[in-house]
């Protein structure tokens, strides 16, 4: 089988982690054409480490970001590279994905298998076990999203091909003539929601065919946090801003205020109701302040606001 695809790969501070995506791209049965690297400004020797390997590999293209654009950001560089390149589909991965052998093997067969599908995706398992956030269905009226049950993936017959509406950019693959109609990711949502919204607009032309068979480990870190109610962080700012941006986007106007009823009520409402019963011995401040920014910026759609805000 021909080798006819690129592999985007985007990084920030994980030099050892994308020392094991890199190696496992190189040992695919069906090598990349291309690899494209996207680092985002990383200070722990990445810019090194990918100097030294693009010497030895005439395959590899470097992008050295003056400043962390985020996975959005990095993805729309990686893409924009990769779709100008003479091949036939794109693979698109962070630096903590580790490919199995076989993955784009497998996805290149369906390619020939399933002609009317311009959008593929693997199994993506987190310690050992599959991970079902990664492959999605949208719900309407709301654009609520559901994750793909497990049955799906080993359900009788086990192992078959199923479609989707949303692929993480965790094993997406899409075909090359698919990014020039779909166009790039949206940098302006830094991280989170700009695979969703994304996928998205690839909908308009296809749906994602997940194979199941094609596995990668994502070598994610888990939030063991100690409170029993998740408390926010920076990036739930980008969730909720990119989750009311992408709504205002794509859906009418009863998903627009589905949306907004089922995010008053599981944001807005809940940090205040947290806030008034001082919920853990916490006054739930920062993820007061954190919402009222995300909604203030989802709002007026000219503030881009980029990097880690600080709301304290």
């Amino acid at each position: 089988m021909e080798a006819d695809y690129a592999v985007v790969v985007v990084t920030y501070n994980r030099l050892e982690l994308l020392k094991e995506c890199l190696e496992q791209v190189e040992n695919q049965t069906i090598p990349a054409k291309k690899v494209i690297v996207v680092n985002n400004a990383s200070t722990d020797g990445t810019e090194q480490y990918l100097r030294d390997y693009k010497e030895k590999n005439v395959r590899y293209r470097m992008i050295a970001c003056a400043e962390n654009l985020g996975g959005a950001g990095g993805f729309e560089k990686g893409i924009e590279l990769a779709a100008a390149e003479r091949v036939d589909c794109i693979l698109m991965i962070d630096d903590d994905a580790v490919l199995e052998n076989d993955y784009m093997e497998k996805i290149m067969r369906a390619r020939l298998e399933h002609p009317d599908f311009q959008a593929f995706a693997g199994t993506v398992l987190t310690a050992g076990r599959i991970d079902t956030f990664h492959r999605r269905n949208i719900s309407r009226p709301g654009l609520r999203l559901k994750n793909c049950p497990e049955n799906c993936y080993t359900g009788q017959p086990g192992g078959q091909p199923f479609a989707c509406d949303i692929a993480s950019f965790c094993g997406m693959v899409v075909d090359r003539a698919l990014v020039r109609k779909a166009g790039l990711p949206c940098s302006e949502y830094f991280i989170w929601f700009d695979d969703t919204e994304y996928s998205m607009r690839i909908n308009r032309y296809t749906r994602f065919l997940v194979i199941p068979d094609a596995k990668l480990n994502h070598k994610t870190v888990a939030d063991r946090s100690r409170h029993p109610h998740r408390r926010y962080d920076w990036r739930e700012y980008y969730g909720i801003r990119n989750r009311i941006l992408c709504v205002k986007k794509h859906g009418n106007v009863l998903d627009r205020a589905v949306n907004g009823a089922d995010m008053f009520c599981h944001v807005v409402f809940r940090n205040w109701l947290f806030g008034v019963v001082n919920m853990d011995d916490y006054d739930w401040a920062y993820e007061k302040r954190l919402v009222r920014e995300a909604y203030r910026d989802a709002k007026e759609t000219g503030a881009i606001r980029k990097g880690i805000p600080e709301f304290r």
